[in-house]
């Protein structure tokens, strides 16, 4: 038996130092979470970039169609075994290291069917280049496996500075291999490689960070109250996973990998300025609310404060990226990505609404109810396939429009269902957010209509001038968004606000004596 305290890593396991001045620690967690993710964030767009001058929206498309699956495969044992780690008021050793045995054991399982049933994906996709990049991926599955409690551990002692060491390193290796394999003329291969060598590097970083090891003693009944929590998260994580990749299976099914390849490229830069908004937030958001549930009135101001920043930011990104989505592809990618650029403009308007919408998953996970959260996602499932399955006729720009209008009819009600449990309702949501959609769409409509004709005989335009006019669309689209903001608002609250948890989320020096602190939430 090996008693509490004397094992590598013991540190981890006590409660106490998370609880120790949460408000501080919430801020600065997230001002890691932020910086790491604008580093990784630039480093994907420089190997997007590059990658995209040197391979074909083919081998895009080619790759696209086994990450739509592998991805959601990948994580099982990694999404629901990190919450509910995350979420335990108490957790041990032993039952850690049963949750790690039990991971190993599910994703090497799974690893292998995946590399069993990949020339059924081939078929299905008419494309047999496909069964060896499917066992290819295979293989992150036990990489993934490998760092899962160890990266739990370090995020629930709130450590998100390792976090960030682990994803922005990753990401540099991981581009670095890709770039120099596909100037070696591995084509796809690269893109396979970036995918794999990201996954290696972070287990390697995230065992070295974190001392805790696992004791090779795996018991189950250490792991059963955590199994069905996981079980619950990982069953919502499936859908949306499901919901997610749906249109790109559709498009390369019915459309082939060159339309994939356009579509796909356009999704990922869309999804971009989405995870570097939701994803640092959302790790640290389900840390502090998970340790607020017993404080309504609390849990409720932090919920919809966060959730009007959030919105601040989200509905200004869209008012830009829609009238200048096609003009930032071009320039980035350069003109054979041009059908990719009129799709990513069709992604714009929904950007706000999905960074809205995913702050769902804040109040379920961090008020222990998994299984709401995975009826609402059966339900919501279905009416994303309805809409993608009516758009998928008009090829790729079709399945993004379907796409923005799902997550606009979704978002109301899945924040309401969401919210219930503890008193949130349509109400509170509908006074944090209007201001912001009519201060989009007053900005965003006025710079269209003043820019079309600039754009429509600049469209042949590239270099210089392409990146002067998206500067003069974004300076317009920021002025105009903040006036009409501070308009609605009558003052300048919601910046101050925003500025506010910037300054508080920026590491300073430690001093002897602080002053008190001001939570701005």
């Amino acid at each position: 038996m090996i008693e509490e305290g004397k094992f590598r890593g013991a540190e981890y396991f006590d409660a106490g130092t998370v609880s120790r001045d949460i408000k501080r620690k919430t801020l600065r967690s997230s001002g890691v979470k932020v910086f790491s993710s604008s580093a990784s964030m630039l480093i994907q767009i420089v190997g997007t970039v590059v990658l995209a001058r040197l391979l074909t929206p083919r081998d895009f498309g080619l790759t696209a169609m086994v990450t739509a699956v592998s991805l959601m495969l990948q994580n099982v044992g990694y999404v629901g075994f990190i919450e509910a780690i995350i979420h335990a008021d108490q957790i041990d050793h032993r039952q850690v290291s049963s949750l790690f045995w039990l991971g190993m054991r599910i994703s090497i399982t799974i690893a292998v069917l995946f590399s069993a049933v990949s020339p059924l994906l081939a078929k299905f996709y008419h494309e047999p280049r496909l069964v060896a990049i499917a066992i290819a991926f295979s293989v992150g599955f036990v990489f993934t496996a490998l760092m899962t409690e160890h990266l739990a551990l370090i995020m629930r002692r709130m450590e998100f500075g390792k976090v960030m060491v682990s994803e922005v390193l990753s990401n540099i290796i991981s581009v670095v291999i890709a770039v120099a394999m596909a100037l070696w003329g591995f084509g796809y291969w690269a893109l396979v490689a970036r995918n794999l060598s990201y996954t290696i590097s972070c287990a390697a970083i995230t065992w070295i960070q974190c001392p805790w090891r696992p004791s090779p003693v795996f018991q189950l009944t250490h792991t059963k109250r955590y199994i069905k929590y996981a079980l619950s998260t990982y069953g919502n994580f499936a859908l949306n996973s499901f919901g997610r990749n749906l249109d790109k299976i559709l498009i390369g099914w019915r459309w082939g990998s060159q339309e994939l390849g356009n579509y796909d490229r356009a999704y990922r830069l869309f999804v971009l300025p989405v995870g570097q908004m939701v994803t640092p937030l959302s790790t640290v958001a389900l840390a502090t609310l998970s340790r607020l549930r017993n404080d309504p009135g609390q849990y409720r101001r932090y919920f919809l404060k966060s959730l009007s920043i959030i919105a601040f930011i989200g509905m200004l990104v869209s008012a830009i990226l829609t009238v200048a989505g096609r003009d930032i592809i071009v320039l980035l990618l350069g003109p054979q990505w041009t059908k990719a650029g009129q799709v990513f403009t069709a992604f714009g308007p929904s950007i706000g609404i999905t960074l809205i919408y995913g702050t769902q998953s804040w109040l379920h996970l961090s008020l222990g109810r998994p299984e709401r959260y995975l009826r609402w996602s059966l339900g919501a499932l279905a009416a994303t396939a309805l809409m993608f399955v009516i758009g998928l006729r008009f090829g790729g720009l079709g399945v993004a429009i379907a796409y923005g209008l799902s997550y606009y009819l979704l978002a109301g009600p899945a924040l309401c269902y969401a919210g219930k449990p503890i008193g949130i309702g349509l109400r509170h949501i509908w006074h944090e957010l209007w201001r912001y959609y009519v201060a989009a769409l007053v900005s965003g409509g006025l710079v269209w209509l003043v820019m079309a004709k600039w754009i429509i005989l600049g469209s042949h335009l590239t270099g210089l001038y392409l990146l002067l006019r998206i500067m003069a669309i974004c300076l317009s689209c920021v002025i105009l968004y903040l006036l009409a903001v501070f308009a609605l608002y009558r003052g300048t609250q919601p910046l101050k606000d925003f500025l506010m948890v910037i300054k508080e989320a920026i590491p300073k020096r430690r001093r002897r004596e602080e002053p008190p602190f001001h939570d701005p939430l």
